[in-house]
């Protein structure tokens, strides 16, 4: 399985897996995206705008 290279939407650092907070996976009904839960504060996001986990500990 390929890696994703995912940036997080607030620091820029390349993310090679999804955030282990990531793991609970929507599809929004109006759009069809798939929504990824990205924690408390960030809640679901797609995929081009999560939040890595360093910045989820500090609370970015």
């Amino acid at each position: 399985m390929g890696r994703l290279k995912l940036k997080c939407c607030k620091c820029g650092n390349v993310m090679e897996t999804l955030p282990s907070s990531s793991q609970d996976i929507i599809i929004d009904e109006e759009s069809g995206e798939m929504l990824y839960w990205n924690g408390k504060k960030s809640g679901y996001r797609t995929a081009d705008c999560l939040v890595c986990e360093k910045c989820q500990e500090k609370g970015c």
